[in-house]
């Protein structure tokens, strides 16, 4: 019978540890509430999969995000690349979209 303080296999550990850190992100994104708002973290389609980014400070007329890594993939949106200081609309206009999509197709945003 296998031990259950064996570790996992290396590419099964790869695949749970980001869907662990997703999952904790989302609940943090229910908690926050809807819209612009500093932890918040948002998906954008990015080259046939999904860049993640988080919402890490928000000034007067922009915003700062930083990219995530959340999945295998590690895509990265061309604009928002790794992430910067961009216009606040533009930022909060990316959130209200992901958080539309989420509602619209029943996933937790």
């Amino acid at each position: 019978m296998a031990s259950s303080s064996r570790t996992l296999p290396e590419m099964v550990a790869e695949v749970t540890e980001p869907q662990g850190k997703l999952d904790a992100v989302l609940q943090r994104n229910r908690e926050l509430g809807k819209g612009l708002k500093v932890g918040k973290t948002f998906k954008i389609q990015a080259d046939g999969g999904y860049a993640w980014y988080e919402v890490t400070r928000i000034g007067p007329d922009s915003a700062d995000v930083e990219w995530r890594d959340y999945g295998l993939d590690r895509y990265m949106d061309e604009m928002l690349a790794g992430g910067g200081t961009f216009p606040g609309p533009v930022i909060e206009r990316l959130i209200h979209h992901y958080e539309t999509l989420a509602e619209l197709f029943g996933e937790t945003a």
